[in-house]
């Protein structure tokens, strides 16, 4: 197997490790994640390699040394991964990755028997996947403008307010807008078959943007529902606006870094951490284009100087060939890269099994009742 080379010990022309060399380095990168205790060639050796002499395994570990894939803490002191080791890891392990039973059922929580609401729903998918793999998470909403509108609902409220629900190829979209309280409640659900019929296979930019074209092709059929229609568009604007200005970024769960023994040093991690608040910063992460299911960055590898001592997990959840949302997770490179792809591997699972709500306009009387 041909390795990508990266800087820091020898590089090897046409470098390809042994399947001896292959097992105790990929038996030390797992032991180091579960335990966060330097390698020492006697625990390898106990663990993964008893068939192996003392001697030959140090000259093993040496050997990975030099190739860059183990580092020396100190003179005599076991040895850490370097970032060349852990991309070892990870593309050695995400041929196919097995979910994690174990913190399957705490993400499925906030996807069951429910529909998406992409505006406030990325905030809970922050917080569930941070809880679920103890690492801050980061999910960038994108395309907003570029779901198409299956179906517009608008429902009036005891509050005085509208819900405004626009299901879209990819979920709902919600929002609220003022009511009016004389108008008859049929009216809103004239209004909103009238605009599914008109908008229906267009995106939310077409119908933003182009208002003032579709209320000259619209003409006197508009009359009878203009405020609601005015005010809708309004709603729509400030939410799009909304989600521009902050870059759609949400993080979650930035304390939980205190959590992992390298970021002990507080100075350290206040360096992260203010990464992990700086939307502009996190869009970085997210602004290539990524093909595969589930990737890892590793230390030089991230566009952010701030992190390039961390390891950033990614997945895309994507609609029609259509990026729509972005998720991320970082952590130390010492994270456990296959319990976090399999975390972000179920979430965009759930996210395409999501059920669409019943958006199907129906009067307040029913004949047969």
């Amino acid at each position: 197997m041909l390795i990508l080379l990266y800087g820091g010990g020898c590089i090897f022309e046409d470098e390809v490790l042994s399947e001896r060399k292959k097992q105790i380095l990929l038996g030390a990168v797992e032991e180091y994640i579960q335990c966060a205790s330097p390698i020492t060639s006697a625990n390898v050796r106990n663990k993964f390699c008893n068939d192996l002499s003392t001697a030959t395994l140090r000259n093993e570990l040496n050997a990975l040394e030099a190739m860059g894939y183990l580092r020396q803490l100190h003179t005599s002191s076991g040895r850490v991964p370097t970032a060349k080791g852990y991309r070892y890891f990870v593309n050695s392990i995400m041929g196919d990755v097995p979910l994690d039973k174990s913190i399957l059922e705490e993400i499925h929580k906030i996807f069951d028997n429910r529909a998406i609401y992409l505006g406030d729903m990325v905030n809970e998918i922050a917080d569930i996947v941070s809880k679920a793999t103890n690492y801050p998470a980061v999910v960038m909403l994108k395309g907003f403008d570029k779901l198409t509108i299956k179906n517009v609902k608008i429902v009036p409220l005891m509050t005085g307010q509208a819900l405004i629900l626009i299901e879209t190829n990819s979920g709902i979209i919600n929002n609220f807008m003022p009511a009016n309280a004389d108008m008859p409640t049929q009216t809103y659900v004239d209004a909103s078959n009238f605009l599914t019929t008109t908008f229906a296979e267009h995106t939310v930019a077409d119908m933003i943007q182009n208002i003032e074209n579709y209320r000259v092709q619209m003409g006197n059929e508009l009359l009878d529902y203009v405020s609601i229609f005015d005010t809708m568009i309004n709603s729509l604007k400030e939410l799009s606006d909304k989600i521009a200005s902050s870059g759609g970024v949400t993080a979650r769960g930035e304390l939980r870094l205190l959590n992992s023994p390298e970021y002990q040093d507080l100075d350290k991690a206040k360096r992260v951490i203010d990464v992990l608040t700086n939307p502009s910063e996190l869009e970085q992460i997210f602004e290539d284009e990524n093909d595969e299911e589930i990737s890892f960055k590793i230390g030089a590898e991230i566009p952010v100087a701030e992190l390039q001592d961390c390891a950033v997990a990614r997945a895309d959840y994507t609609v029609d060939g259509e990026s729509i949302a972005s998720i991320g997770i970082i952590g130390p490179q010492r994270m456990d890269y296959a319990k976090i792809a399999s975390a972000l591997k179920f979430v965009v699972g759930e996210f395409a099994n999501l059920k669409a709500l019943d958006t199907t306009q129906k009067g307040e009387d029913n004949d047969d009742k």
